[in-house]
Protein backbone atom coordinates (compact mmCIF):
# COMPACT_ATOMS: atom_id res chain seq x y z
CA UNK A 1 0.00 0.00 0.00
CA UNK A 2 1.04 3.53 -0.39
CA UNK A 3 2.76 4.92 2.59
CA UNK A 4 0.54 7.81 2.84
CA UNK A 5 -2.75 5.95 3.38
CA UNK A 6 -0.51 3.53 6.13
CA UNK A 7 0.25 7.34 7.70
CA UNK A 8 -3.83 8.40 7.35
CA UNK A 9 -4.62 5.14 8.90
CA UNK A 10 -2.35 5.24 11.92
CA UNK A 11 -3.01 9.22 12.42
CA UNK A 12 -6.73 7.92 12.16
CA UNK A 13 -6.55 5.68 14.96
CA UNK A 14 -3.84 8.16 17.07
CA UNK A 15 -6.87 10.45 16.85
CA UNK A 16 -9.86 7.76 17.61
CA UNK A 17 -7.69 6.22 20.98
CA UNK A 18 -7.28 10.20 21.89
CA UNK A 19 -10.84 10.87 21.39
CA UNK A 20 -11.65 7.54 23.81
CA UNK A 21 -9.42 9.08 26.09
CA UNK A 22 -11.17 12.80 26.22
CA UNK A 23 -14.12 11.10 26.04
CA UNK A 24 -13.43 9.07 29.62
CA UNK A 25 -11.88 12.28 31.05
CA UNK A 26 -14.92 14.22 30.04
CA UNK A 27 -17.19 11.81 31.83
CA UNK A 28 -15.32 11.13 34.85
CA UNK A 29 -15.13 15.26 35.44
CA UNK A 30 -19.49 15.43 34.65
CA UNK A 31 -19.50 12.77 37.33
CA UNK A 32 -17.33 14.59 39.56
CA UNK A 33 -19.50 17.97 39.51
CA UNK A 34 -22.73 15.88 39.87
CA UNK A 35 -21.23 14.74 42.87
CA UNK A 36 -19.70 17.79 43.57
CA UNK A 37 -23.15 19.36 43.15
CA UNK A 38 -25.01 16.68 45.46
CA UNK A 39 -22.98 17.60 48.30
CA UNK A 40 -23.00 21.00 48.23
CA UNK A 41 -26.93 20.36 48.11
CA UNK A 42 -26.77 18.03 51.59
CA UNK A 43 -24.30 20.45 52.81
CA UNK A 44 -26.65 23.52 52.55
CA UNK A 45 -29.34 21.46 53.83
CA UNK A 46 -27.60 20.42 57.11
CA UNK A 47 -26.08 24.20 57.62
CA UNK A 48 -30.36 24.81 57.35
CA UNK A 49 -31.68 22.12 59.67
CA UNK A 50 -28.30 22.59 62.40
CA UNK A 51 -29.87 26.36 62.24
CA UNK A 52 -33.52 25.29 62.63
CA UNK A 53 -32.49 22.68 65.27
CA UNK A 54 -30.55 25.41 66.44
CA UNK A 55 -33.18 28.17 67.01
CA UNK A 56 -35.65 25.50 68.07
CA UNK A 57 -32.94 24.69 71.25
CA UNK A 58 -31.71 28.17 72.20
CA UNK A 59 -35.76 29.93 71.13
CA UNK A 60 -36.41 29.62 75.06
CA UNK A 61 -33.32 30.93 76.38
CA UNK A 62 -33.40 33.92 74.25
CA UNK A 63 -37.09 34.54 75.40
CA UNK A 64 -35.80 34.71 78.99
CA UNK A 65 -32.81 36.81 78.13
CA UNK A 66 -35.49 39.11 75.76
CA UNK A 67 -37.68 39.28 79.47
CA UNK A 68 -35.12 39.80 81.66
CA UNK A 69 -34.09 42.98 79.31
CA UNK A 70 -37.57 44.16 79.66
CA UNK A 71 -37.97 43.80 83.61
CA UNK A 72 -34.45 45.47 83.58
CA UNK A 73 -35.68 47.99 81.23
CA UNK A 74 -39.02 48.77 83.36
CA UNK A 75 -37.34 48.46 86.59
CA UNK A 76 -35.02 51.28 85.02
CA UNK A 77 -38.07 53.24 84.04
CA UNK A 78 -39.32 53.13 87.40
CA UNK A 79 -36.30 54.55 89.00
CA UNK A 80 -36.05 57.36 86.68
CA UNK A 81 -39.89 57.79 87.87
CA UNK A 82 -38.59 57.73 91.51
CA UNK A 83 -35.84 59.85 90.92
CA UNK A 84 -38.10 62.64 89.38
CA UNK A 85 -40.55 62.46 92.27
CA UNK A 86 -37.85 62.88 95.14
CA UNK A 87 -36.31 65.69 92.86
CA UNK A 88 -40.01 67.31 92.95
CA UNK A 89 -40.24 66.29 96.69
CA UNK A 90 -36.85 67.98 97.77
CA UNK A 91 -37.48 71.17 95.70
CA UNK A 92 -40.72 71.22 97.77
CA UNK A 93 -39.03 71.69 100.73
CA UNK A 94 -36.48 73.97 99.93
CA UNK A 95 -37.19 77.62 100.66
CA UNK A 96 -37.63 80.59 98.53
CA UNK A 97 -38.16 78.43 95.23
Amino acid sequence: MDPEIEELKELVRQNITLSQETNNIVHSMRNAARWSRLFRMVWIVAILVASGVAYLYFAPYLNQIIDLYNQAQGALEQMRAFGGQASNAVQNFIPGQ
